[in-house]
């Protein structure tokens, strides 16, 4: 168990030395931003002793220790807590949103800057892909989006070409009903250090399973105040 933790330290491109995620409580609302790092479960359930918490709001983050973003969507999904995402959040982020019992896109920063992205494992500095966390990550990305992802697409996610390849999921409602393409984009690595984005036709994030509730969620003014100091 200490081997596979201390792997799982290195991967989704953050060290094991980073900043621990900020907590912020404004109301019932529990603002978590930054990287996530390896005490914040701790951290996580320290907090959630001492407040009132009913909603656990995901903001800016890219994402970070792998096997605390595991325990921690876990220990979400048991207290039946849901979630939400203002801005971007990659990665472990993303895990941790997954596990929300609800999940929705909020009001707290415009739809072009709110996503969720998904990626496989791998390492710090070298980018070598970890698949031996992607039946693990796969497993958890089936089970917490009902089975709605699609099985390919959830291949491509956990065992990619290149390991900065990501998915991104926007809010369907940006698009058009009638669109081809309604917010899922598929990012890949090109040899020459850019991106190749592409929107996949027929999928959304309420289709996929990545959000549960169609509406974007209206954040009170404190938290909206909040997070325009945090950005």
């Amino acid at each position: 168990m200490k081997r596979l933790r201390a792997a799982v330290l290195a991967v989704l491109g953050v060290a094991p030395a980073a900043h621990a995620m900020d907590f912020r409580q404004v109301g019932d609302t529990l603002v978590l931003s930054g990287p996530v790092a390896g005490d914040d479960l701790v951290r996580l359930r320290n907090h959630i002793a001492a407040f009132r918490v009913k909603l656990v709001l995901l903001h800016d983050s890219p994402g970070g220790d792998l096997w605390t973003g595991y325990r921690i969507g876990n220990w979400i999904r048991d207290e039946g807590l849901p979630t939400a995402v203002s801005g971007k959040c990659e990665s472990a982020c993303g895990l941790i949103f997954l596990s929300g019992a609800r999940r929705s896109f909020s009001d707290g920063k415009p739809p072009a800057q709110t996503m969720v992205g998904l990626h496989g494992a791998h390492t710090v500095g070298t980018n070598r892909p970890l698949t031996e966390f992607s039946p693990r990550m796969a497993y958890m990305i089936r089970t917490m989006t009902g089975r709605k992802y699609p099985d390919d697409l959830l291949k491509r996610t956990v065992y990619p070409h290149n390991a900065e390849d990501i998915v991104y999921a926007f809010h369907p409602g940006r698009y058009a009903p009638d669109a081809a393409g309604r917010g899922i984009v598929e990012c890949l690595k090109q040899a020459h250090a850019s991106f190749t984005c592409t929107m996949l036709n027929g999928l959304d994030a309420l289709g996929i399973g990545v959000i549960t509730e169609p509406e974007v969620l209206q954040l009170p003014e404190s938290v909206k105040e909040l997070l325009g100091r945090l950005s």
